[in-house]
């Protein structure tokens, strides 16, 4: 029994000193392996008392790290007028070990301290492997999961036609099904952006929604009637929202200002392979077998993923007793800036708990943010015009049958990917060479551009001979010049605001986006009804000017690390 108890107590007080995650382990099943040890001690003897000194002995090394632990001796004494006979003195006995263990292991969870860049420097190459194999785990995560989350967003597309042969659905009962998702998924990117936020978990957002949005495909591919299908849709649209928002926080967390474009704009490209996959995997399904299982095939790969993201997949380095990201970077863009960037972009994380507004008040007073909303809306507008209407002009303006007018506007997701991919890159290489400018107007610069190549693309496409190579170049350009605003704009909003509102910045600016694209059907219709394509083209080339127009107050704007150390030098 003494020894029991005495071990149970040395490694309480040992582990409790220790912040990795190996010895989290350690103390957790030690903990429980005492605990049982005390409780099979006791049950042999009901009424003897003990008393013993905690004592611990020397602990061995393990791994590369030396644990000291301090001897703290304690007296534990029960006399047999107090002793609980049978099993009520064993029950109490060992909840009493496992209560020492968890509450010294609760303790050493929340004391793991966070590394500094100079901690960092000194442990040298073990730290810097660990840090990026983490992220590079993350990172895949993201856009594994985001892919996958595309599988169930646009699954029910793809099997549509079979559903309809089987069921005898009419294309009103379709359209009928899918009506209510915009609404559902615009609140949905806000709500999860909240809790991302309030909870500081965005990995637990991020799964947990796609493994519900798994399920609810599997749900849809057992349902048999219209409001049933409606019903877990809107259900699906509710959850969908889960994906870009978290991964808009762990993006934040995971890299610096200084090459955060190009891996943003990497995660940014699984809109592009989830979109490209989903018609082969959902169509073939449907194809091969039945609608059924065009609807669970997807579900089952986002259950699945969802569990693996949950459990590999890190909300931040700090919770892994790691550097931030900014901490980590330091060092490596100080040599090439001269401090520049370390100076003005690095910031420590105790400077971001200098704001004790609320997170909503933070971002309503963020004028750059309503720039970002702006832009964001005409965006989208533009883009949802350009995909509703491009098809229809080239048929009826030039007589083109539907199979090839479709194959002329294809080029849009091409040029989309390589917009999104060359707009982070671009970014990022401007921040790296001038230092001393606002990363945020950098970013907003750029934006403008792509805006004024998108007006020229639509007015190649309204001008040139209509030759299908011709066309299909304009097109790939369009998609070009909306894919990188569309990537940078969350992003450099998000860059404005504290980290702990990250999430909570890229799910308000999903509002304008989703909004223009709602918007985009009726009004184009009506222009394209009234004027006709003399009209419709002209107006997108204006609104393409005005997505640029409204970005220029942000052309200096600083990054949110940028204007906290700014704020301190004028302080100091």
């Amino acid at each position: 029994q003494s020894s029991s108890w005495i071990n149970a107590q040395a490694v309480f007080a040992t582990m409790s000193k220790g912040p990795s995650r190996e010895r989290q382990a350690a103390a957790l099943c030690t903990a429980c392996s005492a605990a049982l040890m005390a409780a099979g001690a006791l049950s042999s003897s009901s009424s003897s008392a003990f008393t013993g000194d905690a004592r611990p002995q020397k602990p061995k090394a393990t791994g590369r790290a030396k644990v000291v632990c301090r001897p703290q001796p304690r007296r534990l004494e029960m006399s047999r007028s107090a002793a609980v006979p049978g099993f009520g003195r064993r029950l109490a006995s060992t909840l009493a070990v496992a209560s020492a263990g968890i509450a010294s292991w609760h303790r050493m969870v929340r004391r793991r301290p966070m590394l500094s860049a100079g901690t960092a420097t000194a442990i040298g190459a073990d730290l810097d492997k660990k840090f990026q194999k983490t992220r590079l785990v993350t990172f895949s995560g993201m856009v594994f999961g985001y892919a996958v989350y595309y599988f169930t967003r646009l699954s029910f597309t793809y099997v549509g036609l079979a559903m309809r042969a089987d069921l005898g659905l009419s294309m009103v009962q379709l359209g009928a099904i899918s009506s209510l998702f915009p609404l559902a998924y615009m609140n949905s990117k806000f709500l999860s952006g909240v809790l991302s936020d309030m909870l500081g978990s965005p990995v637990l957002i991020f799964s947990l929604g796609l493994i519900i949005t798994g399920f609810v495909n599997i749900a849809f591919s057992c349902a048999s009637t219209v409001p049933m299908f409606t019903f877990i849709w809107l259900l699906n649209g509710l959850f969908q929202g889960c994906g870009a928002t978290p991964c808009n926080k762990m993006l934040v967390n995971w890299f610096p200002a200084q090459s955060r474009g190009k891996w943003w704009s990497s995660w940014n490209a699984s809109h592009n392979v989830g979109g490209f996959l989903i018609p082969l995997l959902a169509g073939g399904l449907a194809a091969r077998y039945s609608w059924r299982a065009g609807m669970a095939g997807p579900g089952i790969i986002a259950v699945v993923g969802g569990i693996v993201a949950l459990c590999t997949m890190k909300d931040s380095p700090e919770k892994v007793g790691l550097p931030s990201a900014e901490e980590w970077a330091a060092p490596r863009f100080a040599a090439n800036n001269s401090g520049g960037i370390s100076q003005d972009q690095t910031a420590d994380a105790s400077e971001e708990l200098d704001d004790k507004e609320g997170v909503l008040k933070i971002l309503l007073r963020n004028k750059f943010l309503w720039c970002m909303a702006a832009m964001h809306f005409f965006i989208y507008f533009i883009r949802q015009g350009v995909l509703n209407w491009a098809h229809f002009y080239i048929m009826d303006e030039f007589g083109i049958p539907a199979m090839e007018a479709t194959a002329r506007v294809s080029g849009f997701e091409l040029g989309g990917l390589l917009g999104c991919i060359v707009s982070g890159q671009v970014s990022d290489a401007l921040i790296s060479r001038y230092p001393e400018r606002g990363a945020a107007g950098l970013r907003t610069q750029v934006m403008i551009g792509y805006s004024l190549v998108a007006a020229a693309s639509v007015f190649a496409l309204w001008v040139l001979p209509p030759l299908a190579v011709l066309q299909w170049v304009s097109m790939a350009a369009f998609g070009f010049a909306i894919y990188g605003p569309q990537t940078l704009i969350t992003m450099t909003g998000v860059e404005t605001v504290p980290r702990r509102a990250a999430a909570t910045a890229g799910g308000l600016l999903a509002y304008p986006a989703q909004l223009g694209s709602m918007c985009a059907g009726l009004p184009f219709a009506l222009l394209v009804q009234e004027l006709g394509w003399k009209g419709f083209f002209p107006s997108l080339v204006i609104l393409s000017l005005v997505s640029a127009a409204v970005a220029v107050p942000g052309w200096n704007t600083p990054s949110y690390r940028q204007a906290q150390r700014r704020k301190a030098a004028q302080q100091a």
